[in-house]
């Protein structure tokens, strides 16, 4: 399936305002949790003694994902846009 497949909505369905920011927030978080995950293998890779130290950012970069993520879904099954 093409990109340009993929963002065809069926007949009937309208553009929706709130679902485009709820994925935008569920994107920018994912991309978050990315970066604490990616900083903290780094820190591995580098030998840094308190990789730890990125365990609890990303515990809370994960929970920020799934509150966003089940919004997002939420909508979706409340609106079927």
């Amino acid at each position: 399936m093409t990109r340009q497949e993929r963002g065809k909505r069926p007949f009937g369905v309208p553009y929706c305002d709130t679902k485009q920011r709820l994925i935008s927030e569920f994107t920018a978080a994912n991309h978050a949790l990315m970066e604490l995950q990616n900083q903290q293998t780094q820190a591995v890779i580098d030998q840094d003694p308190d990789f730890a130290r990125f365990d609890d950012l990303i515990h809370m970069a994960r929970e920020i994902k799934d509150k966003a993520k089940y919004a997002l879904i939420a909508h979706v099954d409340d609106h079927h846009c």
